[in-house]
């Protein structure tokens, strides 16, 4: 690290400012996140995770603490289409079908939690990790150099004062002051609608009886919206669309007005409505036409808006804090060149390219305006976030391998280079190992029983280039010596696509970096991993 104040300066403390600075105290970095706001999120906006998500969390050791906090929400998983809450149901079908029998892809499962209780997960752990969180504080300016970002704060109290840090990630929203100010371009369809989310309270428990719902879509002629409730049933949050081109301003959505909407959408007269908050927002599908920018780069909102339906946006700005977060580690403990920060762009840009596409493909199944190419183009939300494939100088394909097109379901993945590293239960001298617990630090080499030639090149490659390699043999029999886990399944070499002589190397983040299926016919297995983590770690 040089002589900066902080390491990165992380600009927005919401989702992805708080999971960015998550991710990089988990890797050991010293981080600075301010907010202008005094403190986390007040508005219960964002509900829905996917297993995927839980899985970064369970890396960073914030999983146990989300799912303690989602406790309440457990049953609430049915999407369903009403005149009110009091009236007939119009449609209704399970979220994420299928996410109880996920158990041969992954440990993690959906996450059903508004913001507003997540973020304080997410501070915690975060602060616990070492992290410095400033609430009250707000990015002024800042000006980048060849060197790093000298940025300027302001204090709730009128004050200012210089911060200069190695990298900025700017986490500042769809709005994002840094990326207005670096004049960052953007692309997509722009605003499509306009809304105001009303927070609210209301006694729920007689109105919903033993129902309970994730998303309730409420159509009758006083109200058109989306109503979600939380797990205490004394209240929830109405999001209806404002019409902006006739003035329609936050100011014309009196507490009044929004409680006759909320009482229109609950649809028992008897039931007393208190109005909490308002948040105005926009619909929208726009990309930053690049993500790295220097020493500054763009995460979440300020990279990408995607229309909310499907519930991507949240996750796919966490999975954005992830994937930068162990690259700006390894750049900035020296382990790696600044080259591999363009592999963020590389990776995270078309991800959040294809995840707009998916849910604008969403938003007109469900408005009915969707075309049958259309529809046959719309894949399952399990195959959208943790289906992805990366393609970047941090991922060396396998010579005529073609590489697996973008999306795949996730059960069919079978370790190839660029895409998540599957799921296996293996046996260590402890007992029962996930192999996804094995990643999340720094690399890891699997080989197979016969591949103790590519253990032994892990060693000599990470020594070479003062890299984090653990080694590990996948055996079938036994599993009492250092080095080894057990696969009493049998599953490891199928799904990891190698054979006994073979090894697959995982990266921090649980993504294949490269993968041999057998030995190297020339035998020079540490000249070949060596040169192997060269180029996935930008070495020139």
């Amino acid at each position: 690290m040089s002589s900066s104040d902080t390491s990165v300066l992380i600009v927005g403390g919401s989702l992805v400012g708080l999971s960015t600075a998550l991710f990089l105290t988990h890797h050991g970095i010293a981080c600075t996140m301010v907010e202008r706001h005094p403190g986390t999120s007040i508005h219960p906006r964002a509900v829905g995770y996917y297993p995927r998500t839980g899985e970064l969390l369970r890396q960073a050791g914030a999983e146990e603490a989300a799912k303690r906090a989602a406790s309440g929400f457990e049953n609430h998983r049915t999407r369903a289409g009403v005149e009110s809450l009091a009236g007939e149901v119009l449609f209704s079908r399970e979220e994420l079908a299928g996410a109880d029998d996920l158990g041969d892809v992954t440990p993690a499962r959906l996450l059903l939690l508004p913001q507003d209780r997540l973020e304080p997960v997410l501070r915690a752990r975060a602060e616990e990790l070492g992290a410095r969180l400033l609430f009250g504080t707000e990015l002024l300016s800042f000006e980048e150099d060849p060197e790093g970002v000298t940025a300027v704060l302001g204090a709730a109290d009128g004050t200012s004062r210089t911060v200069r840090s190695d990298f900025l990630v700017a986490c500042d929203g769809p709005d994002s002051m840094v990326r207005e100010t670096l004049k960052v371009p953007r692309h997509g369809r722009g605003v499509l609608s306009r809304h105001v989310s009303i927070a609210f309270g209301a006694d729920l428990k007689q109105v919903l009886g033993d129902r309970r719902y994730s998303v309730v879509h409420v159509k009758n002629p006083q109200v058109t919206g989306i109503l979600v409730h939380d797990d205490t049933l004394t209240g929830g949050t109405l999001i209806v669309g404002r019409d902006a081109e006739h003035e329609e301003g936050l100011d014309t959505f009196t507490d009044a007005r929004c409680a006759e909407l909320v009482s229109a959408a609950v649809g028992a007269p008897g039931v007393e409505v208190t109005i909490r908050s308002r948040f105005p927002w926009d619909m929208a599908e726009q990309i930053a036409e690049g993500y790295v920018h220097g020493r500054v780069l763009l995460a979440g909102d300020a990279a990408h808006v995607i229309p909310p339906t499907g519930g991507y946006g949240a996750n796919t700005g966490i999975a954005d804090a992830h994937n930068l977060a162990w690259k700006l580690a390894l750049v900035l403990q020296g382990s790696a060149g600044t080259a591999l920060l363009d592999t963020y762009d590389a990776e995270r840009r078309p991800v959040g390219e294809y995840t707009a596409q998916q849910a604008s493909l969403q938003l007109a199944v469900r408005s009915g305006t969707a075309t049958p190419e259309q529809r046959a183009e719309l894949v399952d939300e399990l195959t959208v976030t943790m289906g992805q494939s990366y393609r970047s100088t941090a991922i060396v394909p396998e010579a005529g391998h073609e590489q697996c097109p973008d999306p795949c379901d996730p059960r069919t993945l079978r370790g190839a280079p660029g895409t998540r590293a599957p799921y296996v239960i293996l046996e260590g001298r402890g007992g029962p190992v996930s192999t996804l617990d094995l990643f999340g630090e720094g690399f890891v080499l699997l080989a197979g029983e016969r591949g103790t030639p590519w253990a032994v090149a892990a060693t000599a490659g990470a020594r070479r280039w003062d890299a984090d390699v653990t080694a590990w043999r996948v055996v079938a029999e036994r599993a009492d010596e250092a080095g080894v886990l057990k696969d009493p399944e049998g599953l490891w070499a199928d799904r990891y696509g190698v054979g006994a002589e073979g090894a697959v190397l995982v990266r921090p983040d649980g993504y294949v970096a490269w993968r041999s299926d057998g030995a190297e016919p020339a035998g020079d297995e540490t000249g070949v991993l060596t040169e192997v983590l060269r180029a996935v770690l930008a070495r020139i």
